[in-house]
């Protein structure tokens, strides 16, 4: 409704013939997501994905839109409180609106094209140091790689899943982690696309957990679909690597809306490390959630959905939303690593937080903890 009543008063439109027309495409935008989403659960494939494609992107150049929007309104306020406006003739004024206009839209259109370019790159490599208690020289040697947020579905099909693997897997990591947001459709609408993640292999294996997408899709079908594409979910259980390493894995906080269990998070670590070396992978950041892992005998929780905001400026709302937004911070007695992920959510877009693979190395406890980006 910003934007509408902005473009209108900018161009200075009063016709109803025109009017009309441009609210009826403002509440059609408005609604446009939601609809793609139920409508493509019957449509054929090609419709699915033009469908998609237009909707979602639109929720980026919507974001792109809101801001530079916003920033020529309060500029429009500013003239208007010290007196300036008022002393432009009204053919100056309706020639500052048309630009506006123009500026907007162009600076918009340039903005969305760079960020759909970045998310369609390769990831960008982060590598991480961290520090766990009683390392041995095993542990020492092994190479992680914490992956998460593909998203796979309509936008990210099967190309962009094999894309995406093999260069996890080019990483020639020893285990791969990848705590959740995997599927974002339907599991019997995705199947093949799914099937592309059996190229996500490691020599110690492949250890996921549910993310909060798996619940909204159907959480046992895309758990056992996944389970077929070579990955093991860690649906509330633990593995321990021959090097003496313990991965754990809880299911996302959004089970409890779907009435599932879920254990207390310092309850479960505390009965699966055993005074190991240990990682839980714990799809979503919450600031207590990962303080009480720590504090059970996590060394390491490992986390993603935040995406890091995924596109400037909205980052700056999943900041103030998440602590642990983007990156490694230190906890009571440990540490947790939050990635921003590699797929995209909605829009095809990147802005100010790219694609990414981080590859861990576990150090001694007394060692410093580091994350530096290739």
């Amino acid at each position: 409704w910003f934007l509408y009543t902005r473009l209108v008063h900018a161009l200075e439109i009063t016709s109803p013939t025109i009017l009309w027309p441009l609210r009826l495409l403002a509440v059609f935008l408005a609604a446009s997501y939601i609809l793609v989403r139920l409508w493509e659960r019957v449509a054929p494939e090609p419709a699915a994905y033009a469908g998609e494609w237009v909707a979602a992107n639109w929720i980026g150049m919507m974001f792109e839109l809101l801001w530079l929007t916003a920033a020529f309104w309060i500029i429009h306020l500013l003239l208007r409180v010290f007196g300036i406006w008022s002393r432009l003739d009204p053919g100056q004024q309706t020639l500052i609106g048309r630009w506006s206009v123009i500026v907007v839209i162009s600076a918009a259109l340039i903005i969305c094209g760079y960020a759909m370019w970045r998310a369609a790159q390769p990831a960008r490599i982060a590598r991480a140091s961290v520090p766990v208690k009683n390392v041995t020289p095993e542990i020492r040697q092994l190479s992680i790689a914490l992956v998460a947020d593909f998203h796979a579905g309509v936008l990210v099909g099967s190309r962009q899943v094999r894309r995406m693997a093999r260069q996890v897997v080019s990483c020639k990591p020893d285990v791969i982690l990848v705590p959740g947001d995997i599927l974002d459709h339907p599991p019997d609408r995705i199947r093949k696309t799914a099937l592309a993640f059996q190229e996500l292999r490691a020599p110690l294996g492949v250890y996921g957990s549910t993310g909060n997408h798996e619940y909204y899709i159907n959480v046992n079908a895309a758990v056992s679909l996944i389970h077929e594409c070579g990955i093991q979910m860690l649906n509330n259980e633990a593995v321990e690597l021959p090097q003496g390493l313990v991965i754990a894995g809880i299911t996302d906080r959004t089970a409890l809306q779907f009435h599932l269990p879920r254990p207390k998070v310092d309850e479960f670590v505390a009965a699966h490390s055993n005074g190991k070396p240990t990682i839980l992978l714990n799809h979503t950041p919450v600031t207590d959630e990962a303080q009480a892992a720590s504090r059970a005998g996590a060394d390491l929780v490992v986390s993603s959905h935040t995406h890091g905001g995924q596109i400037w400026p909205f980052s700056l709302l999943t900041k103030l939303t998440f602590t642990f937004h983007h990156g490694l911070y230190k906890l009571d007695r440990g540490h947790i690593i939050t990635t921003c992920g590699i797929g995209t959510w909605g829009p095809a877009m990147r802005l100010g937080a790219p694609p990414e693979i981080v590859l861990i190395k576990l150090v001694g406890e007394n060692e410093p903890a580091t994350f530096e980006w290739e």
